[in-house]
């Protein structure tokens, strides 16, 4: 018995990260983070385009509207749509809030209201239907 053992402090607990709770759907939470971010950006663009050019009265050259966010946005639908099958709860609702962000949208005929909202909810259906039908998903009635 003559063997010393080397008793090390672990340190504190390390605190969790998203993809310590979340596995693989973390990031694609991230990416719908990112799809709220540059869909504001968009909407922070056309509003200022539209003050700079009194919403169509006032000249507008040399006055550049700023596409990227729309890009990145339409992008990001595509990898969320095509990509992933949620694995998570929390990730199939913010998949479902999107699409419900598109749907909603006030001008139908915008950019904004044109998505992959079916291939969206096709996926989310696909995950879900590997819950048990008898699985509560609701508050617990009193």
């Amino acid at each position: 018995m003559s063997e010393i053992v080397d008793f090390k402090h672990p340190g504190p607990p390390k605190e969790p990260t998203l993809n310590d709770v979340f596995g693989d759907d973390a990031h694609f939470l991230r990416w719908i983070a990112e799809w709220r971010a540059v869909r504001a950006q968009m909407h922070k663009n056309w509003a200022e385009y539209d003050l700079a050019t009194g919403w169509g009265t006032l000249p507008s050259a040399g006055i550049e509207l700023d596409h990227k966010p729309l890009e990145r946005m339409q992008e990001l639908e595509y990898h969320l749509a095509t990509k992933w099958k949620p694995r998570t709860m929390l990730l199939a609702r913010q998949l479902l809030g999107m699409c419900v962000t598109i749907l909603a949208y006030e001008d139908r005929e915008s950019v904004l209201a044109d998505g992959p909202v079916l291939d969206i909810i096709h996926n989310v259906i696909s995950s879900l239907e590997f819950c048990k039908g008898e699985m509560r998903i609701g508050p617990k009635d009193e």
